[in-house]
Order: structure tokens, then C-alpha cells, then sequence
């Protein structure tokens, strides 16, 4: 089966099974039975962010968000073309709220594991069909009291981007399936999957948010996807393109490990669609561009009832790679930018439109083993009742490894 066509399996059964850091993984080879291919990796992470105009929220005016985490990545064979992998992290957030005439100064944490990602993929019939299978195993804190659940807020908000917005949420699990098709210069490949939830989403951490211990359940999901993949010139093209439909999910809020009450709510259908690019050049190692744009719908509440304000847009985008040649240590030049509308249903920093944008510099280790990376930021920020610029950025070492025939 043509190479292009597995290389674009694997990315839509990544993307089908909602495991954000996992990556593919080359197959082990059959006769490798004593020593499966084994690859590991785990990239300690420092980011933060801070307002020039502290922030009101419930917790008090966030003058300060920071993440210190260590997330990580094991791969290996399981024999044959199928493989596993297992990711989780562990993660130190907090926020510092700035003194005001109603609150003191101070600084709020939340640390802790995040729940464990299994993931076990491998073809049917060849390249042209894959099955995925994902269990998110409960490690992560589900309860939060309401200092947590502030902090949670600040680090959850898609337009601040920290390295772990989401703690634990309870069991969960994927089944999805993925098949390809040739057609000419292009390969396609058409994804499903269907998801016990197990990541927060903006919605359910405004609606979480309280003065009680707090407890999440996201429900199910039906994930369809298609994506395509051909030669443009000497460099390559991607296009993915994915639906998501959701049921009813829940939060409860209690004290004293009883709960002293709960909602509900459904949130509206999500389309999301990317396109990479490729470069071709005898300078770089790697280099490409990226473009993602997410439209989320507005949710219902219990009684059935759409709220306003609560649909969102997200634009965001990249282009850069590696100079150097794949033996020797390589330079990282990258820049990004993002656009989020927000969702005026709510002054929460989780809901707040954003404009950001930054660069990226580090080095690359000859094979990608070793990276350290750059990326400070500046950023505008408006939740409906604050306005205010900020900077902020992440300073970020990558280790991996791979053992075993290949």
C-alpha cells in the first residue's frame, strides 16, 4: 500500500480518537519478539502569562496565570503492525489574583497527575483499514474545591494555550475505525469514532465554576472525519476535515464529599478544519505551514434552550521548522498566530476573545532526540468586562528516544 495513504490513516485515527499528545509511531517489525520497538519521550514545560490590566474574575483579578508540567509519551509493539501507546502528565498550575479593596493578594494552586491515555491502533486489512482502541484511565483529580476549580478556569482557557488544561475527568474510552482510497494524485481517508469524553471543554469549566467541590462528566461523542493528501511540487499538502456531535454531559457541585446538587447541558455540533504544508528544501530538515479553523456551536442548557453568546470561532496558524541537516544540531525558527471571537455568555477568562501571536527559537539535537525551545508572546484579551494586553510564553525541553529494530 502506498506510503501516503498510511501516513494519512494514522493522522486521522489520531485525530478521530482524541489523543492530543499522542504521535504515530513507525510499525514493529514482525520478527521483533523479544524486544518490541520501544519509544518514549516527556518534555518538561514552563508557561505563563501576565496582564497588564489584572483580569476580574470569581477568584479576584487575575493578574497572573503559570504552568509548570512534565508531559510524557511510551510507545511500543505489540506485534505484527499494531501498536500501543500510554500518555499522561503531571502538572503545577496557579494563578496570582492582584490586592483590591474587597481581597487580599495571593496565589491559588492546583497540582496534581492527569488521567492516563492508552491507546492501542493497527490495520485490519493492510494500510487501507486501521481500528483504534483508547482508555483513559481515572489518575487525574476528578474533585475540585473552588480554589481549584478558579484555577482550573485560568489554565483551561483556549486563548492563554497552557500545556495542560484539564486534570482528570473519570473512566472514558474510543473505539474508531479509519479506511483509505486512492484516487489519482491524491489519497483520502474517511474516519468515525465514537468517545466516552474525558476532556474538559470552556462550557463545562464556566458552568463548573462555584464555591463548592466540584465533580465533571462529560458524555459521549461521535467524532467523522475525512481527510486528503497529495504531492504539491516538490513538498506535500494535507487536508482534514472533522465533525463532532455530542450528548448530554453533567456537573455536579457539592461539599463534603456529598453532592448538593447538579445541571446539565448539551453541547452544539463542532466542525473543525486543518490544512498543513510541507516545504521541500536541502536547507531544512523540516519545514512547513498550518492552518486550523474551529467553529464550536452554541450548547442548550437543562431545559432544552440554546443559550446566546455561547457559540465560539477559533483561527490559529504556524509556519516554520528546522535549519540544519538531519545529522548535525539543528536551529528551530517558527512564528504563530491565533484569533479567538470568545463567547459573550460569560465574562470567564475560558470565554474571552483573544488576538495573539509569537515566535519560537531553540535548537534540535541531530535525529530530533534533544530539543529546547523559546516562545514568548503578546496578546490582547477582552472577556466582556475586562480588556486588557498581556505577554506571556513557554520555555520547553524535549526528550525522546526510540529502541529497537526499525
Amino acid at each position: 500500500m502506498n506510503h501516503r495513504i498510511g501516513r494519512l490513516v494514522r493522522g486521522v485515527g489520531r485525530t478521530i480518537a482524541a489523543f492530543g499528545m499522542c504521535a504515530a509511531l513507525n510499525s514493529a517489525r514482525a520478527q521483533d519478539v523479544l524486544l518490541p520497538t520501544t519509544s518514549w519521550g516527556f518534555v518538561p514545560v514552563i508557561a505563563g502569562w501576565h496582564f497588564n490590566t489584572p483580569v476580574a474574575q470569581t477568584a479576584g483579578a487575575v493578574a497572573d496565570v503559570a504552568q509548570v508540567a512534565v508531559p510524557f509519551k511510551i510507545g511500543f509493539g505489540l506485534g505484527g503492525a499494531w501498536r500501543a501507546d500510554i500518555t499522561g502528565a503531571y502538572a503545577t498550575s496557579a494563578i496570582h489574583t492582584a490586592k483590591s479593596d474587597t481581597s487580599d493578594d495571593k496565589i491559588q494552586l492546583l497540582s496534581g497527575p492527569t488521567d492516563l491515555k492508552l491507546r492501542v491502533t493497527g490495520p485490519i486489512r493492510g494500510d487501507a483499514l486501521q481500528m483504534t482502541f483508547g482508555l483513559n484511565l481515572p489518575t487525574g483529580t476528578t474533585k475540585l474545591s473552588s480554589v481549584q476549580t478558579s484555577v482550573l478556569e485560568a489554565v483551561g482557557a483556549p486563548a492563554l494555550h497552557m500545556p495542560v488544561a484539564a486534570y482528570g475527568s473519570g473512566l472514558g474510552g474510543t473505539v474508531g475505525i479509519v479506511s483509505a482510497i486512492e484516487r489519482g494524485d491524491w489519497a483520502f481517508a474517511f474516519g468515525a469514532a465514537v468517545e466516552q469524553r474525558t476532556e474538559y471543554t470552556p462550557i463545562e469549566l464556566v458552568l463548573a465554576s462555584g464555591t463548592s467541590a466540584t465533580q465533571v462528566t462529560p458524555g459521549t461523542a461521535l467524532h467523522l472525519s475525512v481527510g486528503g493528501d497529495r504531492a504539491l511540487g516538490e513538498g506535500r499538502m494535507g487536508l482534514l476535515l472533522i465533525g463532532d456531535l455530542f450528548t448530554k454531559d453533567q456537573v455536579s457541585v457539592g461539599s463534603g464529599g456529598s453532592s448538593s446538587g447538579s445541571t446539565s447541558y448539551t453541547l452544539g455540533p463542532q466542525l473543525t478544519a486543518l490544512a498543513k504544508f510541507d516545504f521541500a528544501s536541502t536547507a531544512w530538515r523540516e519545514s512547513g505551514a498550518s492552518i486550523a479553523a474551529r467553529y464550536r456551536s452554541a450548547y442548550t442548557d437543562a431545559s432544552s434552550t440554546k443559550v446566546a453568546g455561547s457559540s465560539a470561532t477559533y483561527l490559529e496558524g504556524t509556519i516554520g521548522g528546522v535549519l540544519g541537516h538531519p545529522e548535525s544540531t539543528g536551529l528551530i525558527l517558527a512564528a504563530d498566530a491565533r484569533w479567538h471571537s470568545g463567547m459573550t455568555f460569560t465574562n470567564s477568562l475560558v470565554g474571552a476573545a483573544a488576538t495573539a501571536a509569537g515566535v519560537t527559537i531553540g535548537i534540535e539535537s541531530g535525529r530530533g532526540g534533544f530539543r529546547f525551545a523559546l516562545h514568548p508572546e503578546y496578546g490582547s484579551f477582552n472577556t466582556g468586562t475586562s480588556s486588557t494586553t498581556g505577554f506571556g510564553g513557554s520555555i520547553t525541553f524535549s526528550f525522546a528516544a526510540r529502541r529497537g529494530a526499525q
